[in-house]
């Protein structure tokens, strides 16, 4: 009896086990000691639950009324006072700006649970005044555990992507792709909590609420989160009525944008509707020069190549949500987005060859016309169901999107020789064909089970699959200048399938002297298969495999412990094991870039690196100054990296594919401060100064250097306010080079009306038109120096206007409500 057998048995055995747990608990949810009072508390003008109402439960004493138990009502207006005695009990409820009112009601050994129903109140028509609240979020929220970063404070955001968002986010970087990192792993990005298929520059930024960062997982979440997990909370309506808000932008090249959210809540109903229109024609710059030169470092040819680019992109989403809470104890969701649009990149490259004397030998040009659109379809279906124990809750998560994008472009290449005279079988003319559609399904169950006050287990079942079929035929006009032949070493035909199952328990206790611990254990099956259609080749891998050798690799543990020190400062542990797994550009073999001189292919050999993280965080938070400082040591093992080397053909070519490499160390202090000055000017500041090893059996890559961010907001008179944000992204070491440090900043002034609820901005994007990424080269045989550009400076300006009516203001009564008059002379 093999090991992947065992594994497979004690798998299905611990599904079942807790599928059982599930059910029994469902079964006999009621079973719970002592007797406990639960109910709805609503506002009366309008029957919406009242969140955050006061609930307190006194009993009559010999001498007086004694508190015997209280708490506080969730988002739904739900209440639940558990572990009380039998007796005759007056049920007080008081909210800020509402009556209170009292409820008798007898506790008996023969009733578990009595539910006094929904109790609604009114507005306290005896308040003296009507108070505005003033108060605002702040723009970060720090703990040990994660970073929220409020969106609404980031002026330079509105009107454009997640892209520019996250650009301004503390910890997050973002390569010269648009792909963020944090701590210089790439994260994995989030929507409500599940995996996205969009890009950053496919998701507007005025429908995201906040961001949440959280730079080491616990088990809850997926081993593939090496990277941290960049988790963008939609905005979601919290008021009743009708609200909303709109807005229309327009910038320099040819950049324009509009969104539309619509709410609606009403009786057991919350309804989102979301619109949103993003184009831009963007004018980009790269450049490759490369140097061939003998193992003794001498120049044997110089190759220059120039291009210019024009980055045509338009992009329309839209989505709807329904919120529907079936009765207190469950609410279901339904969602559906649609995102669709073209986005072409036209290129026009120049290039030239050299000899070792820097004398032209040849020279050309290619353009590229691509005909490319997209289109994302995205279903969720999400269930929460709580008990009448405070805390206990069984919850369901679903989604299934689907995403297809063309792959058609035409190619047009000159060469020539050094007279300028054609080169045989130029100009060449190519045609490029195909798609690729993506399909993925989730679906999870979670389950937490207080075992007391300051315990609580949480179980969960995780599936995901992923389908990506590939077709990229590159087709070249024949001699006759009417046929094209499939030259099927350039092109793709793939079917690749993957597989993740997984399982999940986590143990939260809080122990004595305010410390609390977490230690969770992750259990995975994972597996990557994909088929070549060309010529029925397969690749993949299977992990825990057939044959059990890898049995140990599918376990994922995860512990921490955190010491609050005070009310203002707490410190925490943090350790876990992740695992990092080829995506598709790792693991494919067909040639992935359009270059003369520089192409990727992928390489089937490539598996899973696992990364091993420690960290040690300390958090200190008083009034508006916030300080959150983390030391991190991260080892990935077998980690992913590209590796570059001469074509075996032409070795004026080179050839990028992906190895596994020893190792990639990283260790540094994550710090970010954010504070006021005086009552007008809101620093958030944050600095990460790391040292990076890459390793290979016999090199060693290594930097000692810092990434830096740094966002000033003031506010003027007049509803006036203004934003900075400069940012310093690290030169960073690779397998065979490095990265240069790049250095950005943007900027955006804002003019508020209507009580802050319209505004118009003015935004600089990329101030200094610094923002590029320069990577170097650098190998016996080969020195190159290249250049490619995400974006260029431009300016912009945003109209944004509310729709609905304004946030409902809070009134103060005189009347005390910390402990109502009760009257027992009845009873």
């Amino acid at each position: 009896m093999n090991a992947y057998y065992i594994k497979t048995q004690c798998m299905k055995i611990a599904l079942f086990l807790i599928s059982s747990l599930f059910f029994s608990t469902i079964a006999f949810g009621q079973s719970v000691s002592g007797l406990r009072v639960v109910g709805v508390v609503t506002d009366a003008a309008n029957n919406q639950p009242l969140p955050f109402a006061t609930v307190a439960v006194w009993q009559k004493t010999a001498k007086d009324s004694s508190l015997a138990g209280g708490t506080q009502t969730d988002i739904q207006g739900k209440f639940t006072v558990a572990n009380l005695p039998a007796g005759r009990y007056s049920v007080s409820l008081s909210f800020v700006g509402y009556q209170s009112i009292s409820q008798r009601v007898t506790l008996s050994a023969s009733q578990t649970e009595t539910d006094l129903g929904t109790i609604a109140i009114g507005a306290d028509a005896t308040a003296l005044n009507e108070v505005k609240v003033t108060g605002e979020k702040a723009s970060l929220t720090m703990s040990t555990e994660k970073k929220v970063f409020n969106v609404s404070k980031n002026l330079a955001s509105i009107g454009g992507t997640a892209e520019s968002l996250l650009r301004n986010v503390p910890s997050i970087t973002l390569d010269e792709s648009g792909s963020p990192s944090l701590r210089n792993i790439p994260t994995a990005i989030y929507i409500n909590g599940k995996p996205t298929q969009l890009t950053l520059a496919q998701i507007p930024a005025n429908q995201i609420e906040s961001v949440e960062v959280i730079a080491n997982p616990s088990a809850r979440y997926d081993a593939s989160t090496s990277g941290g997990i960049v988790n963008l909370v939609l905005k979601k309506n919290q008021n009743p009525g009708y609200n909303g808000t709109a807005s229309v932008g327009v910038g320099t090249n040819n950049r324009y944008d509009a969104t539309v959210n619509l709410d609606l809540r009403a009786g057991k109903w919350n309804l989102t509707a979301l619109y949103s229109l993003n184009a831009t024609k963007n004018p980009l710059t790269g450049y490759v020069n490369r140097v061939n030169r003998t193992a003794a470092g001498t120049p044997t040819s110089f190759f220059d190549q120039n291009t210019a680019i024009n980055l045509d992109n338009t992009f329309q989403s839209g989505r709807l949500v329904a919120d529907y809470a079936l009765n207190k104890n469950n609410t279901f969701s339904v969602a559906g987005t649609l995102v669709g649009g073209v986005y072409n990149t036209v290129s026009n490259q120049t290039y030239q060859y050299r000899d070792a004397a820097g004398k032209p030998t040849s020279s050309g040009s290619r353009q590229t016309i691509p005909q490319n659109n997209f289109t994302n379809l995205g279903l969720e279906f999400d269930w929460k169901h709580s008990f009448a124990q405070k805390g206990r809750e069984l919850s369901f998560m679903s989604s299934f999107t689907r995403n297809r994008v063309s792959n058609a472009a035409d190619w047009f290449t000159s060469a020539l020789d050094d007279r300028g005279v054609a080169v045989p079988t130029y100009p060449e003319t190519d045609r490029i064909d195909g798609r690729i559609i993506g399909s993925q399904y989730i679906a999870q169950l979670d389950y937490v089970h207080p075992v007391s006050d300051s315990a609580k287990w949480e179980f969960g079942l995780r599936t995901f699959n992923f389908n990506r079929d590939t077709q990229y035929f590159f087709n070249q006009l024949g001699a006759d200048g009417k046929t094209f032949n499939l030259l099927q070493s350039y092109s793709q035909n793939a079917d690749i399938r993957e597989t993740v199952n997984a399982a999940y328990a986590l143990y939260t206790r809080k122990m004595a002297r305010n410390v609390s611990i977490q230690a969770g254990l992750r259990v995975e099956q994972s597996s990557l298969h994909g088929l070549s259609r060309f010529d029925g080749s397969t690749f993949g891998y299977d992990y825990p495999s057939k044959t059990g050798q890898n049995f140990f690799q599918s376990f994922f543990p995860s512990f921490s412990a955190t010491k609050q020190l005070s009310e203002t400062t707490e410190v925490s542990v943090n350790l876990s094991r992740k695992v990092g797994r080829p995506n598709f550009r790792h693991v494919f073999v067909g040639i992935q870039a359009n270059d003369r001189q520089n192409i990727t292919i992928g390489n089937p050999a490539v598996r899973p690196e696992f990364v091993n993280t420690a960290e040690l965080s300390y958090n200190y938070t008083k009034g508006n100054f916030q300080w959150g400082s983390t030391a991190y040591y991260i080892y990935e093992d077998h980690t992913i990296k590209p590796f570059t080397q001469p074509s075996a053909t032409d070795p004026t070519v080179l050839v990028t594919t992906f190895l596994n490499v020893k190792a990639d160390i990283q260790t540094g202090i994550d710090n970010t401060l954010s504070f006021g000055v005086g009552k007008n000017l809101t620093v958030l500041a944050n600095v990460n100064p790391f040292y990076a090893a890459i390793q290979t059996v016999t090199t060693n890559s290594e930097v000692l250097n810092y990434n830096a961010k740094l966002n000033l907001t003031y506010k003027f008179p007049l509803g006036i306010s203004a934003q900075a944000t400069g940012t310093r992204d690290r030169r960073f070491p690779q397998v065979q080079g490095y990265r240069l440090p790049i250095y950005s900043a943007d900027f955006a002034i804002r003019k508020s009306f209507l009580q802050n609820r319209a505004s118009v901005v003015f935004t600089i994007n990329d101030v200094f038109n610094s923002r590029k990424g320069i990577t170097i080269y650098d190998q016996p045989t080969a020195f190159q120096t290249s250049m490619s550009r995400r974006e260029i400076r431009f300016y912009k300006l945003t109209v944004q206007f509310p729709l609905g009516k304004p946030d409902a203001t809070f009134k103060r009564s005189s009347r005390k409500l910390d402990r109502p008059d009760v009257d027992f002379s009845n009873q």
